[in-house]
């Protein structure tokens, strides 16, 4: 482990490499304790996404070319989370009345699929539309625009009222995490050299996490309400 460490600091510099180091931790040991379930499952493909987005970067971040900086963030953003919100179908879709099992049918798991996506994609724009108006206002590094980022969703999309009942349970904060570095790196690598140069790097940038977490609350109340009157969500 030393010696992967010591690689990880060369490469990425301490606080990333520290932070790399927590999360083969922190989701290995989730992994090891709850064994091949289908949380662990969507984990492992959630993890094999992002090592894919990390060796195809090249080819990723120059994807649709030809749209505007904006446009490209939204809809790689877009992209991204829904193929993370597949993922999710076996362990936790927005309703557990969606979700894939074994006795699931292909047909019927499109049509779930298609039906868990047309609530979380519009919020997704919504999100996407947030960040892009923070990464557009306010530099952040990408290190910087990694955690900032990664935890303001994460605390938004249920993690926060979690993290309270169960502090402990902030050992595996890279855990969730993780599912927003898979969706939200590669837009931002995408456009980060087409930004203002002019952008402020002040404390009003760490803004972003209420607002998405805030953001996060409201989709989350509206797919609720709207799960709720079609009987999809539990009263």
């Amino acid at each position: 482990m030393i010696p992967f460490f010591a690689h990880l600091r060369t490469m990425l510099g301490i606080g990333p490499a520290l932070y790399c180091l927590w999360a083969i931790v922190a989701i290995g040991l989730s992994i090891g304790l709850s064994g091949l379930s289908p949380e662990s499952v969507t984990r492992l493909s959630v993890v094999a996404l992002l090592l894919g987005e990390l060796a195809l970067r090249p080819v990723l971040v120059e994807a649709l070319p030809a749209l505007a900086p904006r446009t490209r963030f939204l809809v790689l953003g877009t992209v991204l989370a829904a193929a993370v919100e597949g993922m999710h179908m076996i362990s936790m879709p927005v309703f557990l009345a969606l979700r894939i099992d074994r006795e699931t049918s292909f047909a019927q798991g499109l049509l779930r699929y298609a039906l868990d996506l047309s609530f979380t994609l519009p919020a997704y724009v919504l999100i996407f539309a947030l960040l892009w108006f923070f990464i557009n206002r306010y530099r952040y590094t990408l290190w910087n625009y990694i955690l900032v980022m990664g935890l303001a969703q994460t605390l938004g999309d249920g993690g926060l009222f979690f993290f309270i009942d169960a502090p402990a349970m902030l050992f595996f904060l890279p855990y969730p995490m993780t599912n927003y570095h898979a969706i939200n790196v590669v837009p931002f690598l995408a456009v980060r050299d087409h930004l203002p140069a002019e952008r402020s790097a002040g404390a009003v940038r760490y803004l972003a996490i209420p607002a998405l977490i805030s953001a996060y609350l409201v989709c989350g109340a509206i797919i609720r309400l709207v799960g709720r009157f079609l009987g999809l969500a539990p009263d």
